[in-house]
């Protein structure tokens, strides 16, 4: 059968190809073709490229039986990584909602606020309970800034520069966060009677952490609704003064 045109394929669906482009294995049943010019490249730039092809054995459409290759539990081994923080990211957004901090979609400030949520979610080694895929989190900022970029290249959350209201001149940092297709997987991974990402032990995690430092977060946010052009670095330090977790809106 035809290859379909991975940037054809609605984005959460595109993770199915995450561990070939990465070079750890493949999905049961999917085999990824990647252009020669790209083999050599970093994983990122292979995910924005419209040349990546994907082939799933079970092709009648990109229904439930695509649906169910994500949450099998035979691919957590190879998905461990990517679904990790996708599932993480996304519980973010709903505690934050649920314990009254932000109506919105919040942002992770930079890579380090990532990493901390991390740690926050899921421990110090990033493990997980017993039962659960192995810990095969990001151990380097710059591993961890590689797999937000894939993520962002196969349009699962939103990652920019930080914006300039909040910063006052262009820095490192990169604020992002989940957006409509990675709270659509994170569905998906939340439903399944398995839980090899820890989804549910890492939402208790953060419902205390934010009950413990909700005031912290509200008036973070307050900060930074309240910011303009004109803010700068002042309204960084105002933001971030308290937050365990940097975040912006």
């Amino acid at each position: 059968m035809p290859a379909r045109a991975l940037r054809d394929l609605p984005p959460h669906l595109r993770l199915l190809a995450w561990p070939a482009l990465n070079r750890l294995g493949a999905v049961d049943g999917v085999t990824v073709s990647v252009p020669p010019e790209l083999a050599s490249s970093p994983p990122s730039l292979a995910c924005y490229s419209g040349s990546v092809g994907l082939t799933y054995r079970d092709d009648a459409g990109t229904g439930a039986a695509w649906d169910d290759a994500l949450t099998a539990p035979e691919s957590a081994d190879v998905l461990a990584e990517p679904l990790r923080l996708v599932s993480t990211m996304a519980l973010w957004d709903e505690v934050i909602r649920e314990e009254g901090v932000y109506r919105g979609n919040i942002y992770l400030a930079s890579e380090r606020s990532v990493a901390v949520l991390l740690d926050t979610a899921h421990g110090t080694a990033h493990g997980t309970a017993h039962g659960t895929a192995q810990d095969t989190a990001p151990r380097t900022a710059d591993r961890l800034a590689e797999l937000l970029e894939q993520l962002h290249a196969l349009e699962l959350l939103y990652r920019f520069p930080v914006a300039y209201k909040f910063r006052g001149a262009h820095g490192l940092e990169r604020q992002c966060r989940i957006n409509g297709w990675g709270r659509l997987l994170f569905r998906l991974l939340d439903a399944a009677p398995h839980d090899p990402y820890g989804i549910r032990t890492a939402r208790a995690r953060l419902s205390r952490h934010v009950r413990t430092h909700r005031e912290a977060y509200r008036r973070g946010v307050a900060a930074a609704s309240a910011a303009e052009d004109a803010s700068g670095a002042r309204i960084w330090a105002d933001i971030h003064a308290e937050q365990p977790i940097p975040v912006l809106i």
